[in-house]
């Protein structure tokens, strides 16, 4: 099992970044879609707060769901989205963890996105 540290920089620079999901480091062939598909986090109180700044088109191309996973890579929380009415945003409960979790941002179109948060 990989330290915290090394979770974290293997995630955002490892072999699987830019080619299996993407992320702010390595966008891939989708470098000119990062800002509107790269999570952006906020932690308030025990809650991480989520949006992908991605405009939801009905079911033609859309933000499928937010994913939270703990530093070991479990599921945390997880929020679906109905592109015909929801927009981007999830509220997930971070309870007591710490060091770093990881997020998920999954569009219909252009995969996966992942991008770490460093808790307090």
């Amino acid at each position: 099992m990989l330290s915290d540290n090394e979770n974290f920089d293997y995630l955002v620079k490892g072999p699987l970044a830019g080619s299996i999901y993407y992320t702010k480091k390595k966008p891939g062939r989708w470098k000119n879609l990062l800002t509107s598909h790269i999570p952006i986090m906020q932690i308030k109180s025990n809650f991480l707060e989520i949006t992908t700044p991605h405009e939801m088109r009905g079911f033609e191309h859309f933000i499928h769901k937010h994913i939270v996973l703990d530093k070991s890579f479990n599921i945390i929380s997880e929020k679906i989205f109905d592109p015909s009415k929801d927009r981007a945003y999830s509220k997930h409960d971070i309870s007591g963890y710490s060091n770093s979790l990881f997020v998920m941002s999954i569009c219909n179109l252009h995969d996966t996105w992942l991008e770490p948060v460093k808790i307090s």
